[in-house]
């Protein structure tokens, strides 16, 4: 049987003692970037990107990217439909049915938080097979790793003037 692989995961965008404090506004700004550069942001996973197209929608208004994105450990080249919602989520989808969308919160108190959600499809893994439990979980440490590291980015992008 295929494997679809859904996880998700969570971070504080400005957790306390944070000496750069990120506003709503950089961080989609910072976001919109990650769509045309996604390298930038995550750069463990992702090697390169090409903007194939940048449009708005004309029913919606949204921004819609279409690109390609070449895949550091398999060396793989993916073309992706990227559309933002502005100002929370910017949502990737994949030829293979994958979807990953990027989501920014807020709390209770006000405080906001950056989620990760992935739909990974693996059509030649078995979902009981211990190479689609070894996946997983590779997947779930390089889903923290985006998130974190999409914030540091986002940080110093900031402190550097650039968003």
């Amino acid at each position: 049987m295929p494997t679809t692989h859904n996880l998700a995961f969570t971070a504080p965008i400005n957790p306390p003692g944070t000496s750069t404090v990120l506003t709503p506004t950089q961080i989609w700004k910072g976001l919109l970037l990650k769509c045309r550069s996604a390298e930038t942001f995550v750069p463990a996973a992702i090697q390169s990107t090409t903007v194939l197209s940048d449009t708005i929608d004309h029913v919606t208004g949204n921004p819609v990217i279409i690109r390609e994105v070449l895949f550091r450990e398999s060396q793989k080249l993916v073309k992706e439909v990227v559309t933002a919602f502005e100002p929370c989520r910017v949502e990737f989808e994949q030829p293979d049915g994958s979807r990953i969308s990027n989501v920014v919160s807020e709390g209770a108190e006000g405080e906001l938080y950056l989620t990760y959600i992935f739909e990974w499809r693996h059509p030649e893994l078995d979902a009981e097979g211990e190479e689609s439990v070894a996946v997983l979980k590779r997947q779930k440490g390089m889903s923290r790793l985006a998130v974190e590291g999409t914030i540091q980015v986002l940080r110093r992008l900031v402190e550097e003037g650039k968003i």
